[in-house]
């Protein structure tokens, strides 16, 4: 199978945006040979092709682009030298901190397309995403009750592949449809119950384990709630570690 170009999935339709700027580009050069006052407008040459092109071919647009139109001004009759040299800085700095700018929305899109993805051995949401859904079930209840229940599972020690896969079928069987369930660790499945009383999640909790434990040996089961038992989502955690190892 072809791999695809390291900046194919950069930015939606590449080839038409690439198109674009190199129409508008070409007659900016155009307008800054006919009428040198304009060659500050050179510095929009590196922004707008981060900008509209991504890291990848940004930087590439950015500098071919910004190395000719600086040659059109300095080759243009005419320019003083002071105003050429201060273009080219200004041209210089944008083109660094557009770069730096690419960087820092492509590192925060490669984090969100991480958190976003589910868990591929399990299909269950990469515990990256908890905090997140945790966050938006303490904030809209939705007039029921306030409370979130964490159920961490824990499989025997060693399970494979093949346990896990039961144990994550077995949690979207017995879970709702307003229930979150997570991969969290090597043998660690996570669920948030949220809306449910003590004894109600208490009761998923054990069907839940019961189904765990009628395909394989010794899983175990921590529970904790918010807000009765922790405030924040690591605290909760915490107890429901403990919770799992007693």
């Amino acid at each position: 199978m072809n791999k695809p170009l390291p900046w194919a999935d950069d930015t939606p339709r590449l080839s038409l945006w690439c198109t674009v700027l190199f129409c508008c580009f070409s007659a900016l050069l155009a307008a800054v040979y006919l009428r040198p006052q304009l060659a500050g407008l050179l510095c929009a040459l590196p922004v707008a092709s981060y900008l509209m092109l991504g890291l990848q071919m940004g930087m590439v647009y950015s500098v071919g682009w910004s190395v000719l139109g600086l040659a059109v001004a300095w080759l243009r009759p005419g320019n003083p030298a002071e105003t050429l040299l201060g273009i080219s800085a200004t041209v210089l700095a944008a083109g660094v901190l557009a770069h730096l700018f690419a960087l820092r929305r492509a590192a925060l899109m490669a984090a969100l397309r991480r958190t976003a993805s589910p868990d591929p051995l399990t299909g269950l949401h990469n515990h990256m995403y908890l905090e997140s859904i945790f966050g938006q079930l303490t904030r809209s209840q939705r007039g029921k009750p306030p409370t979130v229940s964490l159920m961490l599972v824990g499989l025997a020690p060693g399970a494979g592949d093949e346990q896990l896969v039961q144990a994550a079928r077995q949690i979207e069987e017995v879970c709702r449809p307003s229930d979150w369930a997570f991969r969290f660790g090597d043998d660690r499945l996570c669920v948030l119950v949220p809306w449910v009383t003590q004894v109600q999640g208490q009761q998923i909790a054990d069907r839940l384990l019961a189904g765990i434990n009628a395909q394989q040996a010794n899983a175990k089961l921590g529970l904790a709630r918010w807000p009765d038992d922790a405030p924040a989502l690591a605290a909760l955690h915490k107890i429901a570690e403990r919770n799992l190892r007693d």
